[in-house]
């Protein structure tokens, strides 16, 4: 009986030992078929999804800089970058690490907003900006536009600097030596504009402000050298209310000379004084005066016989620099269309063998086209050779391109001196209303820089690069058009 039992309960062991068995196998194989299917599903966990894109690589207007271009068509996710690369290894690092974080960010917040049920397309714009310095560096301004859909689009910046020649990345410290104490003076001067500056009355978060200009190095790593002066960029909602944009403030390098160090400092000009009178003989002078009163006689009679033919016409030439842009200035030209309103467009060679499409649709809408150089540089510090080769590289890609060559010049940043105005065969083209759209990047600015200063025979400059330019275009032309203000060229105005 004493062996039966014996018997009997080795038989439950071994059941229960095969049972276990059994039911580990089955667990495991449910388990490799599980993982297996969950690695062909969407995961949770916060990654970028793969999105075709199309991609492509030009050389710039600048030695040793390349364009990188991506695209994605995307009808839920669509995107545009453009960013800068060279042979510096450190630089290519930093811009490829904020493409990649912007670029991230986006698809994963629109893959967010397609998982709980939101239908309304996104969209990156990444562009760039490159401006050369008479140190020897290079500011490389990216700026980032991002509509997440049903919500307010934002805008964002970052800037990297590189010295092309020494391979060096030059940070904001640099500029002051890495002595901290020289940040007192910028940060009082940066507070002082965006005070008084018009775009942002009413509209600064005080405390914001205050905590993001204070004078520490992180607080103005945003900037760029362009020509004389220091700019930084502050992020939208970073300063202000959305209504200010991305503000951009800039201080004249002038005002912060005993801070910087060489090669930063500005460069001070000769102070241009008169010439002398040359003596001339008394009977010689009063025949000049006789033969002035005459002349002015005459000019009086013919203006009084112009003013009263023209009394009730005013004219404006609206002007924009530095395109074409490939989604700019189609809308400029289209708003400018829709009131019949003629312009001038000084494009860069540069760009012009980017997109000679776009500036032949400039020509055929009826606009003037003018020189505004290949590279954008300042003349006044080239030679009378590379002065040449500017212009002319760029009068033949225009002509090219269009089948027209440029009837007036102008000179990047306004500046121009005897030497260039020697070489130019082209009359030199300036302006009287400058809307600094460059800096507000905000639609509703345009408007206001326009009305307070405009008046009869004004030169307007703007630029066919920024899309805040191209969104306040219209309110412009409609305000203008009921002043009574005709649109011109700059040529049919002079």
């Amino acid at each position: 009986m004493k062996k039966s039992r014996n018997k009997n309960r080795k038989l439950w062991i071994d059941l229960a030992f095969i049972s276990m068995i059994a039911l580990l196998s089955i667990s495991l194989i449910f388990l490799s078929h599980s993982t297996k299917s969950n690695a062909n599903q969407p995961t949770n966990n916060r990654k970028a999804p793969e999105i075709t894109k199309e991609e492509s690589t030009k050389e710039s207007a600048f030695p040793g800089i390349l364009i990188k271009t991506e695209v994605s068509n995307d009808k839920y996710s669509p995107y545009s970058i453009q960013y800068p690369q060279s042979k510096v290894k450190s630089f290519n690092a930093q811009i490829n690490k904020y493409i990649d974080e912007q670029l991230d960010t986006y698809l994963i917040a629109m893959q967010e907003n397609k998982r709980i049920g939101s239908k309304t397309p996104g969209e990156l714009n990444i562009a760039f900006e490159i401006f050369p310095h008479t140190s020897g560096s290079y500011s490389f301004v990216m700026i980032t536009g991002t509509y997440l859909g049903g919500a307010n689009g934002y805008t964002s910046f970052n800037t990297i600097h590189l010295n092309t020649e020494s391979a060096n990345i030059i940070k904001i410290n640099d500029l002051f030596g890495h002595e901290e104490s020289k940040l007192e003076k910028l940060s009082s001067l940066v507070r002082d504009s965006i005070k008084k500056d018009p775009s942002l009355k009413d509209k600064v978060f005080e405390e914001e402000m205050m905590l993001a200009t204070e004078p520490k190095w992180s607080n103005f790593e945003k900037f760029a050298l362009i020509e004389d002066t220091l700019v930084l960029y502050f992020d939208e909602y970073e300063i202000a209310s959305g209504a200010a944009g991305a503000p951009v403030i800039a201080v004249p390098l002038a005002e912060l000379s005993e801070q910087l160090v060489a090669p930063f400092k500005p460069i001070v000009s000769e102070e241009v004084l008169p010439k002398p009178p040359v003596e001339e003989d008394t009977e010689d002078i009063i025949e000049e005066e006789q033969e002035d009163e005459v002349n002015d006689s005459i000019e009086t009679e013919t203006q009084v016989d112009e003013q009263t033919e023209n009394a009730k016409k005013k004219q404006v030439a609206l002007t924009f620099d530095d395109g074409p842009d490939p989604k700019v200035t189609p809308q400029i030209l289209a708003t400018l269309a829709k009131y019949d309103a003629k312009a001038t467009f000084f494009m860069l060679g540069s760009r012009v063998e980017f997109y000679p499409e776009i500036a032949n649709d400039v020509l055929e809408a009826g606009h003037e086209l003018g020189n505004h150089t290949w590279t954008h540089a300042n003349l006044t510090n080239m030679t009378s050779d590379a002065i040449t080769q500017e212009v002319s590289r760029t009068n033949n890609i225009i002509e090219q391109s269009t089948g027209e060559t440029p009837t007036v010049f102008r000179p990047p940043y306004g500046a121009f001196n005897d030497d260039m105005l020697n070489v130019l065969s082209l009359p030199v083209v300036l302006w009287n209303v400058d809307t600094l759209d460059w800096k507000h990047r905000d639609a509703a600015q345009l408007l206001a820089s326009v009305k307070s200063s405009v008046h009869d025979g004004s030169t307007v400059l703007m630029h066919d690069i920024h899309l805040s330019t191209a969104q306040g275009l219209e309110s412009v032309l409609e305000y203008l058009t009921s002043e009574g203000y005709t649109f011109v060229t700059v040529s049919e105005l002079e």
